[in-house]
């Protein structure tokens, strides 16, 4: 019998008639039906990044524990379409946050039995953040997009872009990752030391990039010559990061391209 289970058999031979009293319980569970990936606060308003783990889920809120005197918790309902299992969720609230203070986030799930007779809460790992204007916060990095041609000639060269920015602290040591597939081959990695400070070598089907540093607010682009060597789909895979970026949903994005025969 799993532990799930045990607690569904607790529920229906111990509490009796709770059920027509609305009761909603809250249990420990050792598989908990959320989990929290990253947390951002950005007064007043909070983004979550939670991935969805048990089928029975019928609702989310988050709660937040300040860090600091002068706040107080704040629960606040992750609104929207409940996730399918294994699927991850991006929620951004206005849960009123005291601005300059640091909280743990919890995510706590409404979960329904089998037979829909009870429900119990169950309550997610915690992840803590700082406030974005902290000086000790951590950089945000993000892959904001990636431009250029959607069907180059096959048999020609092309440049590519990556946008990429911060919007948290000030980061050293960023890297960035970029591997190209299908019709498109690389031609050779961006100049060492050209953007921002960044370090540029051949790896695998691209390119990495080390060294980096953003200021708070830094916005950039970084070059991508590619060769197209034929007919057929292909794609600009990029991805950048730094360590303690709290936000890593954000750090990657693709490009696909359908070339085209040559005139």
């Amino acid at each position: 019998m799993t532990h799930r289970t045990r607690l569904r058999w607790i529920w229906r031979t111990s509490i009796g008639g709770a059920a027509s009293l609305g009761l909603v319980l809250t249990l420990a569970s050792p598989a908990p039906a959320a989990q929290l990936i990253s947390l951002e606060l950005d007064a007043p308003n909070v983004t979550v990044t939670f991935r969805d783990t048990d089928p029975g889920d019928v609702s989310h809120e988050i709660v937040l524990t300040p860090q600091g005197p002068g706040a107080t918790v704040r629960k606040v309902p992750l609104s929207g379409p409940v996730p399918g299992v294994n699927r991850t969720s991006v929620r951004m609230v206005n849960a009123g946050i005291t601005p300059g203070i640091k909280y743990c986030a919890r995510v706590s799930t409404v979960e329904n039995n089998a037979d829909n007779v009870f429900s119990a809460r169950y309550e997610s790992n915690e992840v803590c953040a700082e406030p974005k204007d902290s000086p000790t916060a951590p950089g945000d990095v993000s892959v904001v997009s990636i431009q250029g041609e959607a069907n180059p000639p096959a048999g020609t060269n092309r440049n590519y872009w990556i946008h990429y920015t911060n919007t948290g602290a000030d980061v050293k040591g960023v890297t960035m990752d970029v591997q190209l597939s299908g019709s498109l081959t690389l031609r050779r990695p961006p100049e060492s030391g050209t953007f921002i400070g960044f370090q540029c070598s051949a790896a695998g089907s691209g390119f990495r990039c080390t060294g980096g540093t953003l200021p708070k607010g830094a916005k950039g682009q970084l070059p991508v010559l590619v060769s197209v060597k034929g007919p057929g789909p292909g794609a600009v895979h990029a991805t950048v990061g730094v360590a303690g970026d709290p936000v890593p949903g954000n750090n990657a994005q693709t490009f696909t391209v359908l070339s085209v025969p040559r005139p």
